[in-house]
């Protein structure tokens, strides 16, 4: 019966080891996912603090030009003639300058406490869908003014000068239009009284498409299965609270099956202890590099180096948070298990039955 027991111990030993460091790495990025102050300081920091954004913009830009010139073929994108290959000239420092200019930190932060307070004010309700609104009246206001007008400077700065083609073509075309037709401009910088209406044509179309936009957008009208989504996201959170309980009846179902005394308790836990707490505290020393080496070789592999270097900023700002408790939890789960192992060490059981001198059981 011992020796099944012990079996039976053995194997809830090596789940033990699976499941210890699993277990508080799953806590801890609970504690931060469904903190909901944590979490909207987080995003906010990031955005504002970072240039993850204009690093976005950036490569959506580029991705986009690619696009249209993957493989020789230019693809028609006929409600953005030439905006995509103008967007993709602006160079990171141009679109760090955009940013500033027409989304300023105030409205970034508006946005971002209006999404998390709405997500999180849904998951604790009765509600079916969350409530996410976001206003849109300052932005466009701001587009609309000398910063939307400074932010087209921008782009249009990123230009070469026209060529006496360029300027022979653009009057060509102009010529053979008709009266009140729009001639959009070649992609290069005119002179004179065609450059300053290229500038106002280029900040009338931005101004355009920015009143399509509505003054509120809702976030949620069009997402499906969010009551699932709902439902998902509570079982989470309630598993991630209660992780933490499962090494501890692991470790009780190992006390029953195998331990009789201080010797067994430092081998069946103590020992596991250790070896976890090494692990956890491996991890706390290298997850950074570790995290940089996973999202570059995978989801950063093919984008450009200024969205790559950012994302990689704000995930590791992200891990910060996560990570932040585990040194301190890998010392602690490693010291209990050398405690408990030495304990085990140097105490020792007395003896049950007498011994002779040469060592042996008296008869």
């Amino acid at each position: 019966m011992r020796i099944l027991g012990k079996i039976i111990a053995f194997l809830i030993l090596i789940i033990l080891l699976i499941v210890l460091p699993v277990s508080i790495l799953v806590y801890d990025i609970g504690r931060v996912i469904f903190d909901q102050t944590l979490v909207k300081g987080i995003v906010t920091d990031v955005a504002t603090e970072s240039d993850l954004i204009p690093a976005a913009l950036s490569w959506f830009s580029f991705n986009r030009a690619e696009q249209r010139y993957g493989e020789g073929k230019i693809i028609a994108w006929e409600d953005e003639p030439d905006i995509i290959d103008l967007l993709s000239m602006v160079s990171d420092e141009g679109w760090q300058k955009i940013r500033v200019e027409v989304l300023p930190n105030e409205i970034l932060a508006e946005w971002i406490s209006a999404g998390v307070d709405g997500i999180y004010a849904w998951i604790d309700s009765d509600q079916q869908l969350p409530e996410v609104s976001f206003n849109l009246m300052s932005f466009k206001d701001r587009v609309s003014s000398v910063h939307g007008e400074n932010a087209i400077q921008v782009v249009y700065d990123t230009l070469s000068p026209c060529t006496e083609g360029e300027v022979a073509d653009y009057k060509t075309r102009l010529a053979g239009s008709l009266s009140g037709e729009e001639v959009p401009y070649n992609l290069c910088q005119f002179s004179g009284a065609f450059g300053e209406d290229q500038l106002n044509d280029y900040h009338n179309s931005l101004v355009l498409v920015v009143n399509q936009i509505p003054d509120k957008f809702m976030l949620t009208d069009d997402i499906p299965g969010l009551g699932i989504i709902k439902t998902q996201l509570l079982l989470v959170r309630l598993l991630m609270r209660l992780s933490p309980f499962l090494p501890v009846v692991l470790l009780v179902l190992i006390l029953a099956f195998a331990v009789r005394s201080l010797g067994d308790l430092a081998r069946w836990w103590g020992i596991p202890l250790v070896i976890d707490g090494l692990l956890l505290l491996g991890l706390a020393l290298l997850y950074q590099t570790v995290l940089a080496a996973a999202l570059a070789l995978g989801p950063l592999r093919d984008v450009t180096p200024f969205f790559r270097e950012e994302a990689l900023t704000a995930s590791t700002f992200l891990a910060n948070e996560v990570f932040r408790p585990l040194f301190w939890q890998s010392i602690v789960i490693a010291g209990l298990g050398l405690v408990l192992i030495l304990v085990g060490a140097f105490v020792r059981p007395n003896p049950t039955e007498p011994v002779d001198q040469s060592g042996e059981i008296a008869e």
